[in-house]
């Protein structure tokens, strides 16, 4: 997969069982780059994926849309998977 270098800010909605997350961890996430926010929600729990936040959570209720936006800090997702 290659990504555009200035994705910093991506969310993967319906994520579980997580392998597009996985793949935007091992592409965008660097310990060293503070700015890169990778956010997987799903109803089903996931196993941890390091640098992915995850929500257990309905995409399509507004407590997660929330939730998902304040790990943004009011920015917007750059790409949504």
């Amino acid at each position: 997969m290659c990504l555009p270098v200035e994705v910093s800010r991506a969310v993967d909605l319906c994520a579980a069982p997580g392998s597009w997350s996985q793949v935007l961890s091992r592409e965008l996430y660097k310990p060293e780059k503070k700015d890169v926010k990778i956010v997987a929600v799903d109803l089903q729990e996931m196993a941890p994926i390091e640098g992915v936040i995850q929500i257990q959570g309905d995409i399509t209720s507004k407590k997660t849309a929330d939730e998902i936006i304040n790990h943004f800090e009011g920015k917007k997702a750059q790409l949504v998977i």
